[in-house]
């Protein structure tokens, strides 16, 4: 695929940390976030790869690690707990201001046709790809409206931003790291099914309980 290379900067991050409509976000985004200047690989305007926003993981990963290195710090530490409070909201609104701005600096490369493209070369059905095994994961808390919702991930970034496409009200109320992620999910889900709709992951809480659930998932990620 035809490509664009496209310096992303200081100036463009410090830009579109401006648009943030709250400056409590903007101050967030520039206490966790500590970008760093990244060369992008642009796909044609037109692509169902430019769509897809594969070309902005390089601005994820950066970020996936700063999470990973705040989550190692204590789970009481002052600034771990300063972090979660608004991770999942305008994290995703800075990317789509990135987006904006690129836009607006580079006019995207076309997409090329067809003809004289080389066939791809056949590949082994019988290969397959390594599997590099995950040794940690999380377990979020998600408040949507009146309810909750109990969940894992291995990628706590790129479920948040399916959880905001799929709804806007989704907003992440504590998270935390641990290794035995997918045994906590299945204890808090035993722990409060009766306050659960049925066969879901969505539950009824009220504050004490919500109290509980944080106390539990600080608990087991500390062990």
């Amino acid at each position: 695929m035809n490509t664009k290379k496209f310096l992303l900067t200081q100036r463009h991050f410090d830009q579109a940390v401006a648009k943030l409509d709250s400056s409590e976000h903007q101050k967030w985004i520039k206490t966790y976030f500590p970008f760093q200047e990244i060369e992008l690989e642009l796909p044609p305007r037109e692509s169902i790869e430019f769509s897809a926003r594969k070309w902005i993981d390089p601005i994820w990963k950066q970020y996936e690690e700063a999470c990973n290195r705040i989550h190692e710090r204590p789970v009481l530490d002052p600034f771990r707990l300063g972090f979660s409070k608004f991770v999942g909201g305008p994290d995703f609104d800075l990317l789509d201001h990135l987006e904006a701005l690129i836009k607006q600096e580079l006019p995207f490369v076309k997409r090329q046709g067809a003809i004289g493209k080389k066939p791809l070369a056949p590949q082994n059905p019988l290969k397959k790809e390594k599997a590099i095994p995950i040794k940690k994961g999380w377990v979020y808390l998600i408040k949507s409206k009146d309810r909750h919702k109990i969940g894992q991930t291995a990628n706590l970034l790129r479920r948040m931003k399916e959880l905001k496409a799929a709804d806007k009200s989704n907003d992440l109320v504590h998270a935390v790291r641990c290794e035995k992620y997918l045994e906590l999910e299945k204890e808090l889900h035993s722990l409060y099914d009766q306050f659960r709709y049925q066969g879901s992951e969505i539950f009824i809480l009220n504050s004490i309980q919500l109290d509980e659930v944080q106390n539990i998932m600080n608990q087991r990620s500390s062990n």
